[in-house]
């Protein structure tokens, strides 16, 4: 039994579920499944990780997985997550280091899904979680798993359970954007970006200022910071939908599933938010992640495929 029945879940919720002597939860069905508290680990975070974490949290390094659309992909999360003593039955809960408020869990809650886990949520969020008290870990454990080694025995990949319709590759975006945002059926396809203001407008440098800044035609900016609130909390589903509205990212349609989006930001981790917030708001239209983002667009398309807002 899942004791988690949402997509996001608050650090009470968490610590009643996994405490069994919670006041609570003295009357919960227990559960008979393991539930894990997964890291979303980079290296910059190891500092903060090592100092402290959810008790009896695995890591799992982002860094070591290649893009979705690699080939080797599965077998590499395969491995990570036989690594990590994972199982396909275990449920999932996917956080960001304190410091971090909200950044990679929603990327990597994104990727176990894509790889066929069923049972999958996020802690909205750690931050608060410490700020509320609640116990801490800071044994020392192994943070830099390479998953290249691991051997794929173990947690297995249902090659049928991939949602290989969740991404969508730099050729089919270039198409869209080069039908005015229509896609191959004729429907509207709203492509919603999570990078920051400047350089969305294109007057600010990309962190590699060689490459261009800027924004495809069409394209509607939600910064991630705007699904935001205190400590980096991810807002409630009824702000999100007042957020999403007022930047017109919701297109006319939405509720009966005519439209669909695209989810792009700078290197595919902060546009897996946005997904998760159209999940809250609970839009019918198919959404799409764009795995390559900006650092691959801007890199492949002539200039008339980048619009620049100068006059703003």
């Amino acid at each position: 039994m899942n004791p988690f029945t949402t997509p996001l879940i608050t650090p009470t919720e968490y610590y009643n579920a996994t405490t069994p002597n919670s006041n609570s939860n003295s009357n919960a069905t227990p559960t008979h499944r393991r539930i894990i508290p997964l890291a979303a680990y980079r290296p910059t975070l190891h500092a903060s990780f090592t100092s402290h974490h959810l008790p009896n949290t695995k890591f799992f390094p982002l860094h070591r997985l290649p893009s979705l659309t690699t080939p080797t992909s599965p077998s590499y999360f395969t491995n990570i997550m036989t690594a990590l003593d994972i199982h396909p039955t275990d449920i999932l809960v996917i956080y960001d280091a304190e410091e971090t408020g909200t950044y990679h869990a929603p990327r990597l809650a994104f990727l176990c899904q894509y790889f066929g886990h069923a049972n999958v949520h996020v802690l909205n969020n750690f931050k608060r979680w410490v700020g509320m008290g609640f116990p801490l870990g800071s044994d020392g454990l192994d943070l830099d798993l390479d998953g290249s080694g691991a051997g794929g025995i173990g947690y297995i990949v249902d090659a049928s359970k991939i949602s290989h319709e969740r991404v969508i590759s730099f050729e089919e975006v270039k198409e869209i954007v080069t039908q005015g945002g229509k896609n191959k059926d004729g429907n509207k396809v709203m492509i919603l970006d999570a990078r920051i203001p400047g350089r969305f407008r294109g007057v600010e440098n990309e962190m590699d200022a060689s490459l261009r800044s800027g924004h495809m035609p069409g394209a509607v900016n939600v910064p991630l910071k705007t699904l935001l609130g205190e400590e980096g909390v991810i807002l409630s589903g009824e702000e999100l939908r007042g957020v999403l509205g007022d930047a017109g990212a919701l297109g006319e349609g939405e509720v009966e599933g005519e439209v669909e989006y695209i989810l792009t930001c700078n290197s595919g981790v902060t546009a897996a938010a946005l997904d998760l917030a159209l999940r809250l708001v609970g839009v019918k239209g198919g959404r799409r992640l764009y795995d390559g983002s900006w650092m691959e667009l801007t890199r492949r398309v002539g200039d008339e495929l980048i619009e620049v807002d100068t006059g703003m």
